[in-house]
């Protein structure tokens, strides 16, 4: 009930704790997001407890740059990828952020373009 509790100062409810732990111990890992506050470390406060934990942080990921190192215009990359052009234009212009899965998908896109390319393919 403690790791519960420590959860829920995380900002995660405690029926959501709860059903976190049960993943947990019928799966053995289990994926959360913490609202963690300068100075706190969950990580460290999980294992008081005895639950090893580890951070997943979201890339950070520049579309245009990608896009420039890649020699390719908007338009392109937004083909290339199967990205909506008005979406490209809209991230480097600083109007949206891409969601945490776009940002996945730009970073694997930033580091093995192929691999996105044979997906795509695939």
């Amino acid at each position: 009930m403690d790791a519960i509790r420590l959860l829920a100062s995380f900002g995660l409810g405690l029926n959501e704790g709860r059903r976190t732990f049960d993943r947990l111990f019928t799966s053995g890992g289990a994926a959360v997001t913490l609202i963690v506050a300068e100075g706190r470390d969950p990580v460290g406060d999980l294992a008081a407890l005895g639950i090893t934990a580890r951070p997943l942080r979201r890339p950070e990921v520049r579309v245009a740059e990608v896009r420039r190192l890649l020699g390719l215009s908007q338009a392109e990359f937004a083909t290339r990828f199967g990205l909506e052009l008005d979406t490209v234009q809209n991230w480097e212009q600083g109007r949206n952020r891409p969601d945490p899965a776009a940002m996945v998908l730009l970073k694997v896109i930033e580091q093995n373009p192929a691999a996105v390319d044979a997906a795509l393919a695939g």
